[in-house]
């Protein structure tokens, strides 16, 4: 009984055998055939759809984070004419040196772990040129055999990207929340229970869907519509930092200065006249 026992196990083996075979012969022809195809096309076609998506802008670039296409608002928003005018450039040669750094690192991340970065909040221009906060994904790219060899990028506004907060469930209505009082102190707690999470729960799901903490998000929420009130109205430095929150001058002066590399004061002078008609 005993070969008997050992021949059907046998032979169940290379049933098993033949089947993995089968299966991985056939992954094989479904990867050739998925090569085949996009090495018939020219990859910039796919770029095509996203510069019709209203409010979304896009960037490639490669592993040496220089770009290799660009959407036709980015080009003009950064000055140029033509998007061959600004291939093989990387954000040093576009952007002040705060901006390019904060990018440049965000590239690296991506180029090295090989993972997407999404919801990256950080600062670009709008469309008259001036500095605006945006929401930035990135993505990264591999060749056939798996390696990285650049990076996707995409830009919201984070005006745009908000209306999307309702597809984030509690972490969206916590977004929300968040903007719709920034004048008013905010605590976790009183957020949490505006949820219905639990304050550890909401912090873990927040960093997850922002990348970074509530109080980060607070903080440079803040700081935006401050930017805004700095260029559009004639309110005092120190007005503008009660009404955002902030305990005084000197604190929201170091925090300013912080995100976007300049003081309250040269940022007022430096766009507000961009803003005059």
């Amino acid at each position: 009984m005993l070969p008997i026992r050992k021949s059907v196990a046998h032979r169940a083996r290379k049933k098993s055998r033949r089947r993995a075979d089968r299966v991985d012969a056939a992954s094989r022809g479904l990867a050739r055939l998925r090569a085949d195809f996009f090495a018939r096309i020219d990859p910039a076609q796919l770029l095509q759809a996203l510069d019709h998506l209203p409010g979304v802008l896009y960037f490639v670039k490669d592993a040496q984070s220089r770009l290799m296409a660009v959407s036709q608002g980015s080009i003009t928003r950064l000055g140029f004419k033509t998007e061959g005018d600004m291939i093989g450039l990387t954000d040093r040669d576009l952007v002040v040196p705060e901006l390019a750094n904060k990018y440049l690192s965000d590239d690296e991340w991506v180029l090295r772990h090989g993972r997407p970065r999404r919801n990256i909040l950080e600062m670009w221009f709008n469309e008259q040129g001036v500095r605006d906060w945006i929401i930035t994904d990135k993505y990264p790219l591999r060749d056939t055999r798996g390696n990285v060899v650049g990076l996707l990028g995409t830009i919201q506004t984070l005006q745009g990207r908000r209306g999307m907060f309702a597809h984030l469930g509690p972490v969206g209505k916590a977004a929300d929340y968040i903007r719709d009082h920034l004048s008013e102190p905010i605590r976790v707690s009183r957020i949490a229970r505006h949820v219905g999470f639990s304050e550890r729960q909401l912090e873990r799901l927040f960093r997850r869907a922002f990348g970074m903490t509530i109080q980060q998000f607070v903080i440079q929420s803040r700081i935006h519509a401050a930017a805004c009130e700095l260029t559009h109205s004639g309110r005092t430095i120190a007005e503008i930092a009660l009404i955002f929150g902030f305990s005084d001058q000197s604190a929201f002066t170091n925090q300013f200065r912080d995100i976007t590399g300049m003081t309250p004061r040269v940022y007022r002078e430096r766009y507000v006249a961009e803003l005059t008609p």
